[in-house]
């Protein structure tokens, strides 16, 4: 008798559903066709009922249908915020395609609790099962990090639909789409490509950053590698991927995983910003007060690790998704500060890391209002965020590469640096030391010499020859001196540096060797540094020349341009060999290009280039460019 009596309510209630549904607009039904494979849901296609109890019977919600205490969804993809009631949603399927259908139902959002779809035809219910985080991956019906149900409609039948979703506590957001069958798997094979193609590109990049740091030592390459390696496990973990093939024995992990990375990866994030912007020594307060977000994400980051959250009521999960969401969206703030506190500055690091942040840095904070409830839900969340951590690592990896160059070149000013410092001490001990030490025996060689009365004529003779003998070393420790630093450097032009290195060369070579210098336009400023520099050039250039070119002309010429400066080198020797060059480079030439590149500068060598016809011989051809750039104050900081 209490079976005949449930039987007739569900009868009436299907009457009643049949009854609403023909009231219901004509666009309230999704219409499968043969023109159509993918269906996605708009503000007229469901309804949603919310109630406080978790235990409801299903004929207890056909019944507040057939009463009408369903409202409308109002939204295509529906963003409930942090969830207080348990949800039930409402939604028909017509096939009016000209054979019978097998369809899938994607809800496109891998992180639920616990949902279950009851499907109400013309003369039966029943339900497709229970999915959701709470229940282990391998209970699903298609093994996908979204839940899915599989239907069928015949031709020209139509069914309807009801939804339960527990997301007590946590964020709801429901995108859903019904697909044809084999339009969802087209769909999925595309989407596993996207996502190996993304998190391919990021594992690259880790590891090369790792394999920076290793050879570097510095550690924003650490940092750097930390960030993007975060962001790769929060991404799989908020959008389901981690679940389906790494995790999927452990549901509750599944849970934690996405608050604990992304607590992290805005940690390194703000530690980048730190270290990259230099926020310490230029905004020490901006600075303090990102130690205190880093802090508090920490904190943050650990409590998933220890509280179960799912175990726990609405108020404790609401009480920790505010917490950690203010946490997030305040250092998001303190990152965007910095960002545009170096932009007004103008330093080359902060516009780069601007343009690579501004993009991710939106996302997240668009994410962290989704999560609030605070903005409208997209069937393309994952697609944006996706894309945006893309564009900025591949902005962000060139403007660290860029420093990795900055700080190469640095080494190698520190290096060229020390050797010139070296040399100036070993100029400075000969002139001082030797110098003036054989300065004293030569003076007293003399005196002994004439003196008659000490010395006999045989031993006079011997110590004039001693004397003299001394006398050659001294000129020989002054030139070396001279050589190693000259004196002329410091307070002369580049033009006036190269001329008197030419005279002293003349002087010593004589009528061997002609040098012709040249100099085209203004003579522009260079610093001490960069003289130095390329007067080492030309000097290691003129060794290279008097010792094996076995030439008896060279022409040297300087031509100032409004953003460069072009040498040319020729003379009228043996040549080079250029294909032995590229195989083995002498000392001489490898410290030429070393100096070259330290100066961002272009270095050509090649044999009889261009000769001038009265000269003789093959002869090699040399040309240089060196930029008239000055790396500014802040491109010159180590970090």
């Amino acid at each position: 008798m209490r079976m005949k009596k449930w039987w007739v309510v569900f009868s009436a209630v299907l009457l009643n559903i049949s009854m609403a549904s023909t009231l219901l607009a004509s666009d309230s039904t999704i219409i499968v066709t043969s023109r159509q494979s993918e269906y996605s849901f708009h503000s007229n296609n469901w309804l949603m009922y919310k109630t406080n109890n978790s235990h409801l019977p299903f004929s207890s919600v056909l019944q507040q249908y057939a009463e009408n205490r369903f409202s409308p969804v109002k939204a295509a993809v529906l963003n409930g915020g942090i969830a207080k009631k348990y949800y039930w949603f409402h939604f028909a399927i017509r096939n009016e395609d000209t054979v019978s259908n097998q369809m899938v139902i994607d809800i496109q959002s891998p992180r639920l609790n616990e949902l279950e779809l009851f499907e109400v035809s013309t003369d039966s219910s029943r339900s497709l099962g229970k999915l959701g985080d709470f229940y282990p991956f391998e209970e699903r019906g298609l093994l996908h990090k979204n839940f899915q149900y599989v239907i069928s409609l015949d031709k020209a039948e139509k069914k309807e639909y009801f939804l339960y979703v527990n997301q007590i506590g946590h964020t709801l957001l429901l995108p859903i789409r019904v697909y044809k069958r084999k339009a969802f798997e087209s769909t999925v094979n595309q989407n596993y490509l996207t996502d190996g193609i993304t998190y391919g590109l990021l594992l690259f990049v880790t590891i090369f950053s790792f394999l920076f740091y290793i050879n570097t030592r510095h550690k924003l390459y650490l940092y750097y590698g930390l960030y993007i390696l975060t962001s790769i496990i929060w991404f799989l973990g908020y959008f389901g991927l981690g679940f389906e093939f790494v995790w999927n024995d452990y549901p509750a992990l599944n849970t934690m995983i996405a608050p604990v990375f992304s607590s992290l990866n805005m940690l390194l994030n703000i530690q980048i910003s730190q270290v990259l912007l230099d926020t310490r020594n230029r905004h020490p307060w901006l600075c303090k007060i990102g130690n205190l977000c880093k802090a508090g994400l920490i904190v943050v980051a650990i409590v998933p690790l220890f509280v179960n959250l799912n175990n726990h009521s609405f108020a404790v999960n609401n009480a920790y998704l505010s917490v950690f969401l203010t946490v997030i969206l305040i250092s998001i703030l303190v990152v965007l500060y910095s960002l545009i506190a170096s932009l007004v500055k103008g330093t080359a690091a902060a516009r780069y890391y601007f343009i690579a942040s501004i993009i991710k840095v939106s996302g997240i904070f668009n994410l962290a209002l989704l999560e609030w409830g605070l903005a409208p839900a997209s069937f393309y969340t994952e697609t944006m965020l996706q894309s945006g951590i893309l564009i900025e690592i591949v902005l962000l990896t060139y403007a660290i590469a860029r420093r990795y160059t900055s700080y190469k070149i640095r080494t190698y000013r520190k290096i060229i640096q020390a050797q010139e410092s070296e040399r100036f001490n070993t100029a400075k001990e000969i002139h001082d030391g030797i110098s003036g030490t054989l300065t004293a025996i030569r003076f007293n060689l003399l005196n002994l010499s004439r003196n008659a009365a000490v010395a006999a004529a045989g031993i006079s003779q011997n110590l004039v020859a001693i004397s003299e003998d001394v006398g050659t070393a001294q000129v020989e420790a002054r030139n070396i001196s001279h050589n190693l630093m000259p004196a002329y450097i410091k307070n002369n032009s580049l033009n006036r540096v190269i001329d008197l290195y030419i005279q002293d060369i003349q002087q010593k070579k004589g009528d061997q060797l002609d040098i012709q210098f040249t100099s085209k336009h203004t003579d522009e400023y260079f610093s001490e540094d960069v003289r130095l520099s390329i007067f080492r050039i030309i000097q290691e250039i003129m060794t290279n020349i008097i010792k094996h070119a076995q030439a008896s002309a060279v022409n040297i010429e300087f031509m100032y341009r409004k953003k460069d400066l072009l040498i040319t080198v020729e003379d009228n020797g043996v040549g080079i060999d250029t294909e032995t060059l590229k195989i083995k480079k002498g000392i001489g030439i490898r410290n030429i290009e070393s100096r070259v590149q330290l100066l961002n500068g272009i270095f050509h060598i090649t044999s009889g280039k261009k000769m001038h016809s009265e000269m003789s011989g093959t002869g090699t051809y040399i040309f240089i460019r060196i930029p008239n750039t000055q790396q500014s104050k802040w491109e010159s900081r180590d970090y």
